[in-house]
Protein backbone atom coordinates (compact mmCIF):
# COMPACT_ATOMS: atom_id res chain seq x y z
CA UNK A 1 0.00 0.00 0.00
CA UNK A 2 1.29 3.44 -0.96
CA UNK A 3 -0.39 6.67 0.04
CA UNK A 4 0.41 10.37 0.20
CA UNK A 5 -0.04 12.54 3.22
CA UNK A 6 1.02 15.98 4.39
CA UNK A 7 3.58 16.06 7.17
CA UNK A 8 3.83 19.17 9.31
CA UNK A 9 7.16 20.86 8.62
CA UNK A 10 8.22 21.04 12.29
CA UNK A 11 8.30 17.25 12.32
CA UNK A 12 11.20 17.34 9.89
CA UNK A 13 13.30 18.83 12.68
CA UNK A 14 12.35 15.84 14.81
CA UNK A 15 13.56 13.61 11.98
CA UNK A 16 16.86 15.53 11.81
CA UNK A 17 17.25 15.14 15.56
CA UNK A 18 16.82 11.39 15.14
CA UNK A 19 19.53 11.37 12.48
CA UNK A 20 21.83 13.44 14.69
CA UNK A 21 21.62 10.72 17.34
CA UNK A 22 23.48 8.38 14.98
CA UNK A 23 20.92 5.58 15.10
CA UNK A 24 19.56 5.84 11.56
CA UNK A 25 20.71 5.98 7.96
CA UNK A 26 20.19 9.22 6.09
CA UNK A 27 19.02 8.80 2.50
CA UNK A 28 19.01 11.87 0.27
CA UNK A 29 17.62 11.83 -3.28
CA UNK A 30 17.60 14.22 -6.23
CA UNK A 31 16.81 13.95 -9.93
CA UNK A 32 18.70 14.74 -13.12
CA UNK A 33 18.67 13.93 -16.83
CA UNK A 34 18.67 17.13 -18.96
CA UNK A 35 15.42 16.15 -20.78
CA UNK A 36 15.03 17.80 -24.15
CA UNK A 37 18.64 19.03 -24.32
CA UNK A 38 19.45 19.51 -28.01
CA UNK A 39 23.11 18.63 -27.55
CA UNK A 40 22.37 15.27 -25.89
CA UNK A 41 24.98 12.73 -27.10
CA UNK A 42 23.70 9.97 -29.37
CA UNK A 43 24.31 7.31 -26.71
CA UNK A 44 21.83 8.97 -24.31
CA UNK A 45 18.08 9.22 -24.77
CA UNK A 46 17.12 12.92 -24.68
CA UNK A 47 14.05 12.16 -22.56
CA UNK A 48 15.79 10.00 -19.97
CA UNK A 49 15.01 10.58 -16.31
CA UNK A 50 17.44 9.66 -13.55
CA UNK A 51 17.09 9.64 -9.79
CA UNK A 52 20.22 9.58 -7.64
CA UNK A 53 20.30 8.57 -3.97
CA UNK A 54 23.11 9.18 -1.49
CA UNK A 55 23.18 6.89 1.54
CA UNK A 56 24.87 8.21 4.69
CA UNK A 57 25.42 5.45 7.30
CA UNK A 58 24.42 5.97 10.94
CA UNK A 59 28.02 6.36 12.13
CA UNK A 60 28.56 9.27 9.69
CA UNK A 61 25.24 11.11 9.56
CA UNK A 62 25.67 13.00 12.84
CA UNK A 63 29.02 14.36 11.64
CA UNK A 64 27.49 15.40 8.31
CA UNK A 65 24.69 17.29 10.07
CA UNK A 66 27.18 18.91 12.44
CA UNK A 67 29.56 20.11 9.72
CA UNK A 68 27.11 21.25 7.04
CA UNK A 69 26.07 24.56 8.66
CA UNK A 70 29.73 25.63 8.80
CA UNK A 71 30.18 24.74 5.14
CA UNK A 72 27.11 26.80 4.24
CA UNK A 73 28.43 29.76 6.26
CA UNK A 74 31.74 29.62 4.41
CA UNK A 75 29.94 29.34 1.06
CA UNK A 76 27.93 32.46 1.91
CA UNK A 77 31.05 34.35 2.99
CA UNK A 78 32.86 33.58 -0.27
CA UNK A 79 30.00 33.75 -2.78
CA UNK A 80 26.89 35.17 -1.14
CA UNK A 81 25.04 31.92 -1.89
CA UNK A 82 23.18 30.02 0.82
CA UNK A 83 23.13 26.65 -0.95
CA UNK A 84 25.40 24.48 -3.06
CA UNK A 85 23.56 24.34 -6.40
CA UNK A 86 26.11 22.71 -8.63
CA UNK A 87 24.48 23.40 -11.99
CA UNK A 88 24.56 27.11 -11.08
CA UNK A 89 28.11 26.82 -9.79
CA UNK A 90 29.23 25.14 -13.01
CA UNK A 91 27.40 27.58 -15.28
CA UNK A 92 28.24 30.69 -13.28
CA UNK A 93 24.57 31.52 -12.77
CA UNK A 94 22.53 33.08 -9.98
CA UNK A 95 24.66 33.91 -6.95
CA UNK A 96 27.68 32.48 -8.77
CA UNK A 97 27.41 34.74 -11.83
CA UNK A 98 30.28 37.01 -10.84
CA UNK A 99 32.33 34.41 -8.97
CA UNK A 100 35.74 33.59 -10.42
CA UNK A 101 35.93 30.22 -12.20
CA UNK A 102 38.73 28.97 -9.96
CA UNK A 103 36.64 29.61 -6.87
CA UNK A 104 33.73 27.75 -8.44
CA UNK A 105 36.00 24.84 -9.32
CA UNK A 106 37.26 24.79 -5.73
CA UNK A 107 33.67 24.13 -4.60
CA UNK A 108 33.61 21.05 -6.81
CA UNK A 109 36.97 19.98 -5.40
CA UNK A 110 35.64 20.39 -1.86
CA UNK A 111 32.55 18.27 -2.42
CA UNK A 112 34.45 15.64 -4.40
CA UNK A 113 36.89 15.39 -1.48
CA UNK A 114 34.01 14.87 0.95
CA UNK A 115 32.57 12.02 -1.11
CA UNK A 116 35.98 10.44 -1.67
CA UNK A 117 36.89 10.66 2.03
CA UNK A 118 33.62 9.39 3.48
CA UNK A 119 32.82 7.00 0.61
CA UNK A 120 29.08 7.65 0.70
CA UNK A 121 27.37 5.01 -1.50
CA UNK A 122 25.49 6.49 -4.45
CA UNK A 123 22.68 4.68 -6.27
CA UNK A 124 21.27 5.52 -9.68
CA UNK A 125 18.12 4.57 -11.53
CA UNK A 126 17.31 5.77 -15.04
CA UNK A 127 14.39 5.17 -17.36
CA UNK A 128 13.55 6.67 -20.72
CA UNK A 129 10.43 6.03 -22.83
CA UNK A 130 12.11 3.14 -24.66
CA UNK A 131 13.43 1.29 -21.60
CA UNK A 132 10.16 1.89 -19.76
CA UNK A 133 8.17 0.35 -22.61
CA UNK A 134 10.56 -2.61 -22.72
CA UNK A 135 10.17 -3.22 -18.99
CA UNK A 136 6.39 -2.95 -19.07
CA UNK A 137 6.25 -5.35 -22.03
CA UNK A 138 8.20 -8.02 -20.11
CA UNK A 139 6.31 -7.82 -16.83
CA UNK A 140 2.83 -6.85 -15.73
CA UNK A 141 2.81 -3.55 -13.91
CA UNK A 142 -0.29 -1.62 -12.86
CA UNK A 143 -0.65 1.85 -14.33
CA UNK A 144 -0.60 3.32 -10.83
CA UNK A 145 0.83 2.25 -7.49
CA UNK A 146 -0.34 4.71 -4.89
CA UNK A 147 1.20 8.06 -5.85
CA UNK A 148 3.46 6.48 -8.47
CA UNK A 149 2.27 6.67 -12.09
CA UNK A 150 4.11 3.68 -13.55
CA UNK A 151 3.44 4.79 -17.12
CA UNK A 152 5.93 7.65 -16.56
CA UNK A 153 9.69 7.11 -16.55
CA UNK A 154 10.08 9.63 -13.72
CA UNK A 155 7.83 7.67 -11.36
CA UNK A 156 9.15 4.24 -12.31
CA UNK A 157 12.74 5.38 -11.88
CA UNK A 158 12.08 6.78 -8.41
CA UNK A 159 10.27 3.63 -7.30
CA UNK A 160 13.08 1.40 -8.55
CA UNK A 161 15.71 3.61 -6.90
CA UNK A 162 13.92 3.33 -3.56
CA UNK A 163 13.87 -0.45 -3.93
CA UNK A 164 17.61 -0.52 -4.69
CA UNK A 165 18.37 1.53 -1.58
CA UNK A 166 16.03 -0.59 0.54
CA UNK A 167 17.82 -3.77 -0.56
CA UNK A 168 21.23 -2.20 0.14
CA UNK A 169 20.29 -1.21 3.68
CA UNK A 170 18.72 -4.59 4.41
CA UNK A 171 21.90 -6.33 3.27
CA UNK A 172 24.43 -4.07 4.98
CA UNK A 173 22.93 -2.84 8.24
CA UNK A 174 24.41 -4.38 11.37
CA UNK A 175 21.19 -4.11 13.35
CA UNK A 176 17.63 -4.65 12.11
CA UNK A 177 16.59 -1.58 14.09
CA UNK A 178 18.86 0.65 11.99
CA UNK A 179 16.29 2.06 9.60
CA UNK A 180 16.52 5.16 7.40
CA UNK A 181 15.05 8.61 7.16
CA UNK A 182 14.46 9.29 3.47
CA UNK A 183 14.36 12.79 2.00
CA UNK A 184 13.76 13.68 -1.65
CA UNK A 185 14.40 17.15 -3.02
CA UNK A 186 11.14 19.00 -3.65
CA UNK A 187 9.82 19.21 -7.18
CA UNK A 188 8.25 15.82 -7.77
CA UNK A 189 6.20 16.61 -4.65
CA UNK A 190 6.01 19.85 -2.70
CA UNK A 191 8.03 20.54 0.42
CA UNK A 192 6.26 19.04 3.41
CA UNK A 193 4.55 16.20 1.51
CA UNK A 194 5.37 12.57 2.31
CA UNK A 195 4.57 9.33 0.54
CA UNK A 196 3.73 6.55 2.95
CA UNK A 197 4.75 2.98 2.10
CA UNK A 198 3.77 0.95 5.18
CA UNK A 199 5.15 -2.33 3.80
CA UNK A 200 8.65 -0.79 3.82
CA UNK A 201 8.55 0.65 7.34
CA UNK A 202 11.03 -1.94 8.62
CA UNK A 203 13.69 -0.17 6.49
CA UNK A 204 12.34 3.34 5.89
CA UNK A 205 11.38 4.93 9.21
CA UNK A 206 7.58 5.09 9.57
CA UNK A 207 7.40 3.98 5.93
CA UNK A 208 7.82 7.62 4.88
CA UNK A 209 9.45 9.15 1.80
CA UNK A 210 9.66 12.84 2.72
CA UNK A 211 9.91 15.70 0.23
CA UNK A 212 11.81 18.76 1.39
CA UNK A 213 13.82 21.75 0.26
CA UNK A 214 17.61 21.61 0.37
CA UNK A 215 17.76 24.94 2.19
CA UNK A 216 16.35 23.24 5.29
CA UNK A 217 17.52 19.64 4.82
CA UNK A 218 21.16 20.45 4.06
CA UNK A 219 22.34 16.93 3.10
CA UNK A 220 20.02 17.05 0.08
CA UNK A 221 22.85 19.14 -1.36
CA UNK A 222 24.96 15.97 -1.35
CA UNK A 223 22.39 14.45 -3.69
CA UNK A 224 22.46 17.59 -5.83
CA UNK A 225 26.21 17.12 -6.27
CA UNK A 226 25.94 13.39 -7.01
CA UNK A 227 23.19 14.05 -9.56
CA UNK A 228 25.15 16.82 -11.27
CA UNK A 229 28.33 14.73 -11.33
CA UNK A 230 26.59 11.82 -13.01
CA UNK A 231 24.78 13.90 -15.62
CA UNK A 232 27.77 16.09 -16.46
CA UNK A 233 30.10 13.11 -16.80
CA UNK A 234 27.65 11.35 -19.13
CA UNK A 235 27.35 14.46 -21.28
CA UNK A 236 31.11 15.03 -21.43
CA UNK A 237 31.92 11.42 -22.32
CA UNK A 238 29.58 11.79 -25.28
CA UNK A 239 31.34 14.89 -26.62
CA UNK A 240 33.75 14.59 -29.52
CA UNK A 241 36.17 17.06 -27.97
CA UNK A 242 36.67 18.43 -24.47
CA UNK A 243 37.71 21.97 -23.70
CA UNK A 244 39.94 22.85 -20.74
CA UNK A 245 36.98 23.31 -18.36
CA UNK A 246 35.49 19.97 -19.41
CA UNK A 247 38.79 18.23 -18.74
CA UNK A 248 39.23 19.88 -15.34
CA UNK A 249 35.72 18.91 -14.24
CA UNK A 250 36.35 15.32 -15.31
CA UNK A 251 39.57 15.27 -13.28
CA UNK A 252 37.76 16.59 -10.21
CA UNK A 253 34.88 14.13 -10.48
CA UNK A 254 36.87 11.02 -11.38
CA UNK A 255 37.87 10.10 -7.79
CA UNK A 256 34.22 9.57 -6.79
CA UNK A 257 33.36 7.23 -9.68
CA UNK A 258 33.59 4.24 -7.35
CA UNK A 259 30.98 5.71 -4.99
CA UNK A 260 28.37 4.88 -7.63
CA UNK A 261 27.25 1.38 -6.74
CA UNK A 262 25.13 0.15 -9.62
CA UNK A 263 26.36 1.69 -12.86
CA UNK A 264 29.02 0.58 -15.30
CA UNK A 265 32.44 2.16 -14.79
CA UNK A 266 34.74 2.95 -17.67
CA UNK A 267 38.41 3.81 -17.46
CA UNK A 268 39.37 6.31 -20.13
CA UNK A 269 42.29 8.58 -20.91
CA UNK A 270 41.16 12.18 -20.89
CA UNK A 271 43.64 13.07 -23.61
CA UNK A 272 41.94 10.53 -25.86
CA UNK A 273 38.76 12.63 -25.76
CA UNK A 274 40.39 15.60 -27.49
Amino acid sequence: MVRSEKIKKPKYQDFLNQLASGSKYGVFIDDTGSPGLRSTPSNLHPERKSWIGVVVPPHQISEVLKQFPGAIEELYRVTGAKEFHFSDIYGGKGNFKRIDLQIRLSLFEFMSYIFYTYQFPIFVQTFDPKTLDELRSRAKFPEKLGQFDLTKQEDMALLFLLMRIKWYIEKNRQYSSADARVFVDEGYKKNGIAISIPMWESVFADGLICFACSSSIYPLQLADFAAFALNRTQLLIGKKELNSLDKRIMEILSPIAWNYQNIEKKIIQLDALY
